[in-house]
């Protein structure tokens, strides 16, 4: 027959939830929320300020709701400090209670665990109502600022997303045109046959374009890579007005991988070449951002809101060759083009009866 254990280690837990139990009184982890929210405010500002002056000008609301959340934040603030200071008080009568039970738990650590159950149990409901009424108190004072953070920690994520798309921009081997401007950037593959291209699909408010980024081994011993270069190249692009047809399709293998596709088909004539494109991202999503792109819709999401767009006229044939021009008619923010047949600029006149 074994002999029956004590009630050292049990008393010993009971113990250890009440030290948890001070410090979680003091509700530290709301005081440095506060505290997070102050820097994280100062850390948006900062980082839109710098997206801007990379030249990003998409996404105007978020200065907008930055601003909105800066002006709302100090009173936000100084109600959860308070809520703080108030909950933190009316938890201390609960902790004494807890303290008065479990100190007399001290004397009962050398008697048999069933010999102190009782005693010990009466200490646990105690500690029990104790963390119960804490973590009423944390939820009482972080109701207080949580719609504001999490509204921040979405905008956080927004910048971060325009952060990524610009730095593949900075370094692609392409470069925008002058007053184009950068909408959105994914990665994915460009399907060609029986094979793909992994690589980057941006989107301009003029044009989409795939550059090919694929790491190449440059050395190998016995099979094994030792040496790479990452590999980048323009392998398609397309003006969005010589866009026919964007088709966003979803499938899925073996139940559980998701494959998002892109199929692009050019008008009859573009020199573009239909193309079909896996995305790592919502293609529904992409086809829609790629429509307000292609209407012009997309200009009033710009900074400052839309700005003029010029018209110009395109002839219906080259001046320099008289060739025929397939863009012939209006076009809008392009005020010039490059004749198909013999490679002349063709610089376009503004129409009449635009300012």
């Amino acid at each position: 027959m074994t002999q029956e254990a004590t009630a050292a280690a049990t008393i010993d837990r009971v113990e250890r939830r009440l030290a948890d139990l001070h410090k979680d009184a003091l509700l530290n982890s709301q005081r440095d929320r506060l505290n997070a929210t102050d820097r994280l405010l100062a850390d948006l500002s900062q980082k839109t300020a710098s997206l801007r002056s990379r030249g990003y000008c998409y996404k105007g609301h978020l200065e907008e709701q930055i601003a909105e959340a800066a002006e709302r934040w100090p009173a936000l603030r100084t109600q959860a400090a308070e809520a703080i200071e108030s909950q933190v008080r009316s938890l201390q009568p609960e902790i004494t209670r807890c303290e008065a039970e479990v100190r007399r738990l001290q004397s009962l650590k050398s008697q048999p665990l069933s010999a102190a159950q009782q005693a010990i149990g009466r200490a646990e409901g105690q500690v029990q109502a104790a963390e119960r009424r804490i973590r009423a108190a944390q939820q009482a004072v972080e109701s207080v600022y949580s719609g504001l953070y999490s509204a921040l920690q979405t905008l956080s994520r927004e910048i971060q997303g325009c952060e990524r798309i610009y730095d593949w921009l900075e370094g692609a081997s392409f470069a925008v045109e002058p007053g184009e401007s950068l909408v959105a950037a994914t990665e994915g593959r460009l399907m060609q046959g029986n094979g793909q291209v992994e690589g980057i699909l941006f989107l301009t408010d003029r044009r989409m374009l795939f550059e090919r980024r694929e790491k190449v081994a440059k050395k190998k011993i016995l099979f094994i890579t030792t040496e790479s270069e990452l590999v980048k190249e323009l392998r398609w692009q397309a003006p969005l007005e010589d866009l026919e047809s964007v088709d966003a399709s979803e499938a899925r293998k073996a139940l559980i991988i998701k494959r998002e596709t892109l199929a692009v088909m050019p008008r009859s004539g573009a020199s573009a070449s239909p193309a079909e494109f896996e995305l790592k991202t919502d293609s529904d999503g992409w086809r829609a951002q790629m429509l307000r792109c292609q209407t012009g819709e997309i200009a009033t999401e710009r900074l400052g809101g839309a700005p003029e767009v010029p018209e110009y006229v395109v002839p219906a044939k080259c001046p320099t060759c008289g060739g025929g021009l397939r863009r012939a008619g209006r076009i809008r923010g392009v005020s010039s083009i490059s004749c198909d047949y013999c490679g002349a600029t063709v610089v376009l006149e503004r129409a009449t009866d635009q300012a």
